[in-house]
């Protein structure tokens, strides 16, 4: 596995805990803002274990001054 797989396969597996956060949300099991700030915390430590990979690649364009 490369570092770029290994990268992908964490923030893929993140992104999948994300998207199982949101029946919780919708059958009245969770509040919403408990659920965001959940979501934010799966984000921010699937990027801090991607980065120990290496760098990450840009997540989109930059903006033209």
């Amino acid at each position: 596995m490369t570092d770029t797989t290994t990268q992908l396969a964490i923030l893929s597996d993140a992104l999948v805990k994300i998207i199982e956060l949101g029946p919780l949300a919708a059958e009245g099991k969770a509040a919403s803002a408990d659920l965001l700030i959940r979501a934010g915390d799966i984000a921010a430590q699937a990027l801090t274990a991607a980065a120990t990979y290496g760098q990450l690649p840009p997540f989109a364009e930059p903006l033209e001054p």
